[in-house]
């Protein structure tokens, strides 16, 4: 039975940042080494490490709310598409980034759950890390 990952991050920067740093195929593949391809345009197309990440833009609400369909490549064909949404608020002087990642295979929740903080969360903190002179 397919499963949801909930996961609530917070980074000190802004939603519009942390937004850009999503949907922005330049800074997404800078902030996670591995390149990217992400548009807001609905329909666009979703690539990721090198097409092991795939999938399509549904919903935007700039700098608030991202929705897109996202799979992994070693699925089965005849598994659908999960449904990722992240959500960017401003709390304080900080952002906070809360995913929902809905319908992923059973056998790939344990997985994609550890993977979102491996090659996302702990790289895009390092990325807006301030910068040692």
């Amino acid at each position: 039975m397919p499963g949801t990952i909930v996961q609530t991050v917070t980074f000190k920067t802004t939603p519009d940042v942390l937004f850009a740093l999503y949907t922005n195929p330049a800074k997404h593949t800078a902030a996670i080494g591995a390149k990217a391809l992400v548009s807001t345009r609905i329909g666009a197309k979703f690539e990721a490490y090198d097409g092991s990440l795939t999938g399509k833009t549904l919903g935007v609400a700039r700098n608030r709310l991202f929705v897109q369909s996202w799979r992994a490549d070693d699925w089965l064909p005849e598994e659908p598409d999960s449904i990722l949404t992240l959500f960017f608020e401003k709390v304080g002087k900080e952002a906070r980034l809360t995913m929902v990642h809905a319908n992923i295979p059973d056998e790939h929740l344990h997985g994609i759950k550890s993977g979102w903080n491996a090659y996302y969360w702990t790289p895009w903190k390092r990325f807006l890390a301030p910068r040692r002179k």
